[in-house]
């Protein structure tokens, strides 16, 4: 008698919704845990919310941490290997006639792309947030976040390929997500950058979609909800390692990016 070995752990969902020719998965993929060569039928979005693993694709490998965001078009191999830990993730996948429906917008869904953080790790964090509490105004929420996704990826994509981001302008963002902790003032940003501080915040906002404050204060609450999910720290000192004033001044900012406290946002992580 043969005795077959058993196969890689499933992941265990956690929740899943289907919307507007979306479907949206919670999951959780156990250490030690892989996913062999394989493709899906539609596009796919995966956005990594705690944890760290590495896909493989013909000729390239990708190390996800959490903030990783990849697109990964239809009908494309990889491999997945998860010897780093558990690693709790986002999918989405988009139907065909969605995306049909959508175009020439849904153009991102058809490219492999990788981006980190940034205000598109803040985007996929809400809808995420939506998918959690998952009331009656969840779905009409979810769907317009998804779309407000897929434009904010096109447009990065497009300043990628194009280089109409001014090289001042990338070195200012680059500096933003070396060290969000930092407190800098407007002037000081832009005599680094070499430019009128009003032209820099102009620049800002029109390449990324809200001022520089705005943008700094996502970095700083996607650095401290890792620490909130995985650690016992106190929130005072969570709030003055990323670089916020006090728990006060984290708690309020917190609170408006993701609807609920750092206190609820911890219970929420640890009970899922």
């Amino acid at each position: 008698m043969v005795r077959r070995r058993p196969g890689p752990p499933t992941p265990r969902k956690l929740r899943a919704a289907r919307l507007a020719g979306f479907t949206l998965t919670e999951g959780i993929h156990a250490h030690g845990s892989r996913l062999p060569w394989h493709a899906h039928d539609g596009s796919t979005i995966c956005f990594v919310l705690e944890g760290t693993f590495t896909e493989v694709t013909a000729g390239s490998a990708l190390l996800c941490v959490p903030g990783t965001l990849k697109f990964t078009p239809a009908g494309e191999r990889h491999y997945d290997r998860f010897d780093r830990g558990d690693a709790r993730g986002l999918l989405i996948e988009a139907e065909p006639l969605r995306m049909e429906a959508i175009r020439p917008y849904s153009g991102v869904l058809e490219e492999r792309l990788t981006f980190q953080g940034g205000r598109l790790a803040a985007i996929t964090r809400r809808i995420h947030h939506e998918l959690r509490q998952m009331d009656s105004a969840a779905p009409l929420a979810m769907e317009g976040m998804l779309l407000e996704l897929l434009a904010a990826a096109a447009r990065e994509q497009e300043m990628r390929l194009t280089g109409t981001e001014p090289v001042w302008l990338r070195q200012t963002r680059e500096i933003l997500h070396a060290d969000p902790a930092t407190h800098r003032s407007l002037g000081e940003m832009a005599e680094a950058a070499g430019v009128h501080p009003v032209t820099l915040a102009r620049a800002f906002r029109k390449a990324y979609g809200c001022s520089m404050g705005e943008y700094l204060r996502r970095l700083r609450i996607g650095r401290a909800a890792p620490q909130l999910a995985e650690s016992a720290t106190p929130l005072a000192e969570i709030a003055l390692a990323a670089g916020f004033a006090d728990q006060s001044h984290f708690s309020n900012v917190f609170r408006r990016q993701t609807g609920m406290s750092p206190s609820a946002f911890r219970r929420a992580v640890r009970t899922s």
